[in-house]
């Protein structure tokens, strides 16, 4: 993972010799499946009038809730016991994409873009608690998220990044994004999430979306 981060840095670099690369850096909150945030930057490398290469690295924070509940009864006397998890783990996010600029909305000195292209990321640490309610008693513990007890079974992800930005002035960015990884990363802890990530394996994978804001130089 170090060497890949180093080689796309030595990239970056290198392209800061053209004049005509745009470096950004953004920031933003998104869903990924709940709420948490994500920080980074981009160079944008230009290669004809409306195209361009992207590449970007971010830290990315996944967070995963999930919650169980369920109720009986015992000599006449109703019990209600639940279990929630809660988890978030640091995601190094490469994306190199393709920039397409779309000419017939752009104004003088602004334009919109959109970015598509595959990512690769791995997961640095994080940790979550599991907080666990029986007969009125409450019990919470903490555990490392890539750990047996945490939610996350993978450290490396890989998907695909679609973004679409509007940059004003050629100053302030303004966007949103999409991203949809095609490795299996999370497993739930209860017997009905187990059942529910069998049919739906979405469930089961990144799907991250939220918007940016940001500032080009």
């Amino acid at each position: 993972m170090k060497k890949v981060i180093i080689a796309l840095l030595m990239v970056m670099a290198t392209t800061a010799m053209n004049s005509q690369t745009r470096f950004s850096v953004e920031a933003g909150p998104q869903i990924s499946p709940d709420f948490s945030w994500r920080i980074g930057g981009n160079a944008d490398i230009p290669i004809s009038s409306r195209l361009s290469v992207v590449p970007g690295l971010y830290l990315s924070n996944r967070h995963r809730v999930t919650k169980e509940t369920y109720s009986y009864e015992d000599n006449e006397t109703r019990y209600t016991n639940s279990k929630e998890s809660s988890f978030r783990a640091n995601y190094i996010t490469l994306p190199l994409r393709l920039g397409i600029r779309i000419g017939r909305l752009n104004a003088v000195n602004s334009k919109w873009q959109i970015l598509i292209g595959p990512y690769i990321a791995y997961g640095t640490n994080g940790n979550g608690t599991i907080t666990e309610t029986k007969n009125g008693i409450r019990n919470k513990i903490k555990y490392d998220s890539f750990e047996n007890n945490g939610m996350f079974k993978s450290r490396w992800d890989y998907g695909f990044d679609s973004e679409i930005q509007y940059t004003y002035k050629n100053k302030i960015k303004l966007g949103a994004f999409v991203e949809s990884g095609f490795k299996k990363l999370y497993q739930s802890d209860n017997d009905l999430g187990k059942v529910v990530d069998e049919l739906f394996k979405i469930n089961t994978v990144n799907i991250s979306a939220g918007i940016i804001v940001g500032y080009q130089f």
